[in-house]
């Protein structure tokens, strides 16, 4: 094997074996270190959907908007219709309830935002006593208060 004046096969063929062992796992671990600082910066700082909590029919339910329809819409020429509070056809409320999590999404209803799977219906215009019902075989009505 001819290797140039000062050259040995462990720096030639493989570079990285020619560094300090201890030194690279230090290098390893500040990297590591480093990606898991990012991670915990951004999910500390990324923006989270507010939710709120209500007693309804005695059991705690919380409700957590996700805006959906504006990605769904991408970008238009003319500002979306319908657009009340905040969200727009196409958003989703998460109401989580008796140990069961509803996904409703947005109804096109005019006036405040109103939210129905068919079964399930939630609308929250006055805030301190949220319209919340079901259809099971007719419609029942539960009576919601803010939480205390």
């Amino acid at each position: 094997m001819n290797l140039h004046e000062g050259a040995t096969v462990s720096s030639c063929r493989f570079p990285d074996a020619a560094v300090d062992h201890p030194l690279r796992q230090l290098h390893l671990w500040g990297g590591r270190l480093f990606q898991v600082l990012l991670v915990l910066i951004v999910m500390i700082t990324a923006g989270l959907p507010v939710s709120a909590a209500w007693i309804c029919d005695g059991d705690r339910l919380t409700a957590e908007p996700i805006q959906l329809g504006r990605d769904a819409f991408g970008v238009m020429d003319e500002p979306i219709p319908n657009t009340a509070d905040g969200t727009v056809p196409g958003d989703v409320i998460l109401l989580n309830w008796r140990g069961v999590t509803l996904q409703l999404p947005r109804t096109n209803n005019a006036g405040a935002p109103s939210y129905t799977d068919g079964r399930w219906w939630w609308q929250a215009e006055n805030p301190e006593q949220p319209d919340f019902r079901q259809r099971k075989g007719g419609i029942v009505s539960y009576a919601c208060s803010p939480e205390t």
